[in-house]
């Protein structure tokens, strides 16, 4: 008899590491919405990943803002400390651009996980000076990590390695969701993603910031895909 794994697999880390690049690149379908400004992911997303052995139940979560200085930055670290509640691997995304001391609260968090932590050093291939192997040697020190991966996720670079790993390391367990979905959140939810992800783009300083999208009607056309948007979701 085929043994069935699956698990929660909680993506953590500092905002604009790219964390969401990372979940894209994982499912295989754009589930978050990507811009170069920080805090560009409010919410707690699942992307789930399916197979005939297995299901793997991504989590994208806001980045950890150290000093919240108002109320939705609140609430994006209540939805980013949640991820260490419930996940059965967890994936800790770096790149060589940030500085830790150690001291920091998401370090100790770590080091007291029980499930095991990978350690995710993105952005391999802006790595112009070849600082990485030196990097690599300065976490271990911070955080007993079980594995480390030096991935290019913009690029892809990386990502079916950790991907196996991932798939080795499930615990055994059922489906949680039908292997038909690919998110637990609707189709409005993307829809009002993708028009928050237009304004990031379009607009500076505080506007899009300032900015929440409330979907008040939401019609299918032609039952195939959310218009120009064939990447994020298809409507059943």
């Amino acid at each position: 008899m085929t043994v069935h794994k699956s698990g929660f697999v909680n993506i953590i880390g500092n905002p604009n590491v790219g964390k969401s690049t990372l979940l894209n690149a994982l499912v295989g379908e754009k589930m978050s919405i990507i811009t170069s400004k920080p805090q560009t992911t409010r919410h707690r997303i699942f992307g789930i990943l399916s197979d005939e052995d297995s299901q793997i139940v991504f989590s994208d979560s806001p980045g950890i803002i150290a000093n919240p200085g108002y109320g939705m930055q609140k609430s994006m670290n209540r939805f980013a400390w949640s991820s260490f509640e419930d996940a059965d691997i967890l994936l800790f995304v770096t790149d060589f651009y940030e500085q830790y001391e150690g001291s920091e609260a998401i370090l100790e968090a770590l080091r007291k996980a029980e499930v095991p932590r990978y350690l995710i050093i993105n952005k391999m291939d802006e790595d112009k000076n070849h600082v990485i192997p030196e990097l690599q040697e300065k976490w271990l020190d911070l955080v007993p990590f079980d594995e480390v991966f030096v991935i290019s996720a913009r690029e892809k670079i990386g990502t079916d390695a950790l991907l196996n790993k991932i798939r080795e390391d499930l615990p055994e367990g059922p489906a949680y969701y039908p292997k038909d979905e690919i998110s637990d959140k609707t189709e409005r939810f993307f829809a009002s993603e993708i028009i928050r992800e237009k304004i990031l783009m379009q607009y500076k300083q505080e506007v899009p910031y300032s900015c929440e999208v409330i979907v008040h009607r939401f019609k299918e056309k032609n039952k195939k895909t959310i218009p120009h948007c064939s990447k994020y979701m298809p409507i059943s």
